[in-house]
């Protein structure tokens, strides 16, 4: 009877071995597959000063996924617009002036970075001037917008053009693209059309520009 017990647990011994050997993912560690991180697309201040905390997500092989930021390798693509801490705080440059941007990276091993954009601002700007290359643009033509804001504690106007959020009354006939001070007009515009256009930052609207379609 012993004889019989002994050879049954050396059959389920050798079993569990084979199968920790054979069996799919069994003792066997879960890779990282991906990784994201956020918040995305941020706009902080130099003054008042703002920092922003990133976070990084990494996603494993079995379906899992972990906190990694303070694992992985944070970096900046524009050191003089902001840095990044090893532990993922964005921290402005003092140096800044106007609007700068820079792309902020979590990197680990062979797996891709992840990426996103932070955009700095001086401070909330105390006005912003929308102008425009012609308010009697054609049909299928180009049309130029730059925007220009005053922020604390300066006299002059920085060029924001490219930071800015547009505000257009006609999207069907005006085409505006974020990060863009071009807009196109539609073939089919009808003449006489007005299509009125803002720019938006910060919380602060400029001044409204109208276009008469020719």
């Amino acid at each position: 009877m012993r004889s019989s017990t002994r050879k049954l647990l050396l059959i389920l011994s050798f079993g569990l071995f084979a199968c920790a050997v054979g069996c799919t993912g069994f003792f066997v560690n879960p890779t990282l597959s991906s990784l994201t991180i956020g918040p995305q697309d941020q706009t902080i201040t130099s003054s008042p000063l703002q920092t922003l905390q990133m976070a990084a997500t990494g996603d494993y092989s079995d379906g899992s996924q972990q906190n990694l930021t303070g694992k992985v390798l944070w970096s900046s693509g524009t050191p003089a617009c902001a840095s990044i801490s090893s532990a993922g705080l964005v921290t402005p440059a003092k140096t800044v002036t106007g609007v700068c941007t820079t792309t902020i990276s979590a990197a680990s091993g062979t797996v891709a970075a992840a990426t996103t954009t932070v955009t700095v601002s001086q401070g909330t700007p105390t006005s912003i001037t929308l102008s425009v290359s012609t308010t009697t643009p054609t049909p299928a033509s180009n049309v130029t917008f730059k925007a220009l804001a005053v922020f604390p504690g300066t006299s002059g106007q920085q060029d924001i053009t490219s930071s800015v959020t547009w505000i257009n009354s006609d999207t069907t006939d005006l085409t505006l693209t974020q990060g863009s001070g071009t807009g196109t007009i539609s073939g089919s515009a009808t003449v006489g059309t007005t299509i009125t256009v803002q720019a938006s930052f910060g919380g602060i609207t400029s001044n409204s520009v109208t276009l008469t379609v020719q």
